[in-house]
């Protein structure tokens, strides 16, 4: 027996799948300021009598990342950038806590200007001063080579050792540098509240003793394990949301 359940705008929806065929549905109304309760009221009634140890799969459909974002609900970030020669973040939106790093990786992995360290400890201070307590790091060929997203990240954790650092080049391979600063972005923003939602949804599986794996459902159409998805909680987006104003 499979499972799959979706938040919508007006009720949540979850279906049971036996033998290829549709065997139960269940709906209830989406509470936006709760999607566990709906999430756990829709699996609650589809699951009644129901032996839950033939479950085999439950694949997750929710809106929780998109909405924080949409609705201006996730955690206060400073973005700290590495660009390098031929671009100027300053010309683009990626919001008002932005702190430009001297420093360069060209696209080769070469690096051909060193980091500026002091620098670095002066922009913690500053970090330190509005009471960041998250920080998205991106350099943009840190891809091809990740000395100075390390080196400014060790930086960063010396000096303010309760902040959370999410380094780009964890958070993406892709050569596209403003979609890769959006991304690691909103990655550092989200995730505390995503793994929240994700470890509360484990913990409610295994006390109703639904042992099956549990799936989230990416914006692309496919899936990935729910433990996977916590480093990356933007897989469940809309792709214009992780879009950048960089031409």
């Amino acid at each position: 027996m499979l499972i799959g359940t979706d938040v919508g705008g007006t009720t949540t929806d979850a279906v049971l799948i036996e033998n290829g065929k549709v065997a139960k549905t269940s709906h209830t109304p989406t509470d936006h300021d709760n999607l566990m309760k709906c999430l756990l009221g829709a699996l609650d009634e589809l699951v009644k009598d129901v032996q839950v140890n033939k479950i085999e799969r439950i694949a997750l459909s929710t809106t929780l990342i998109t909405n924080m974002i949409a609705e201006g609900k996730t955690d206060p970030i400073a973005l700290m950038l590495i660009p390098g020669p031929g671009t100027n973040p300053a010309d683009n939106n990626l919001g008002e806590d932005v702190w430009v790093l001297d420093g360069a990786i060209d696209f080769r992995g070469r690096e051909i200007q060193k980091l500026d360290e002091t620098q670095v400890n002066d922009v913690a201070s500053q970090i330190a001063a509005k009471g960041f307590r998250k920080v998205a790091l991106v350099g943009k060929f840190a891809q091809r080579n990740h000395v100075h997203e390390l080196k400014a990240g060790e930086i960063i954790s010396r000096a303010l050792p309760d902040t959370h650092i999410e380094l780009g080049h964890k958070v993406s391979g892709q050569l596209n540098f403003p979609r890769r600063a959006t991304t690691t972005l909103l990655t550092a923003t989200t995730k505390e509240k995503y793994k929240e939602f994700a470890n509360h949804m484990a913990s409610a599986l295994h006390q109703r003793r639904i042992s099956a794996p549990i799936f989230i459902l990416k914006a692309n159409g496919g899936t990935l394990p729910i433990d996977k998805s916590i480093d990356l909680p933007v897989e469940t987006i809309f792709p214009v949301l992780l879009q950048a104003s960089w031409a």
